[in-house]
């Protein structure tokens, strides 16, 4: 697996054009989203791990018109992965609700 740091880089490279970009991270019973519009995702990414998260793949969300479409791609650790297409697959059917968690997981600075 590589480092987070490069996970994080890849994540904010994704993201140029995208409304948002999120790496799903996943739980035994949960995933989790560091998002492209976060002020510090490697962070929280390793907070991620350190929890015993594993950084799965990326999901794109782009306006196309009025509407938002999204995309999945896993991360090449797990490109061959049988479960996986389906998992992020599976993300996406929830793209209105990981939409409004981008927003509200925004870290806005505190006022000075």
């Amino acid at each position: 697996m590589r480092n987070s740091a490069d996970l994080v880089n890849e994540m904010l490279k994704e993201a140029r054009g995208a409304v948002v970009v999120a790496i799903a991270v996943g739980f035994a019973d949960d995933t989790r989203f560091i998002f492209s519009s976060q002020r510090q995702p490697l962070s929280e990414l390793n907070k991620l791990i350190s929890r015993g998260g594993s950084p799965i793949g990326l999901l794109r969300f782009d306006r196309e018109g009025t509407e938002i479409q999204g995309s999945y791609r896993p991360f090449e650790e797990y490109a061959g992965e049988e479960w996986v297409q389906g998992y992020l697959a599976g993300l996406l059917d929830h793209a209105q609700e990981i939409l409004q968690l981008s927003r509200e997981t925004q870290n806005i600075p505190a006022a000075y």
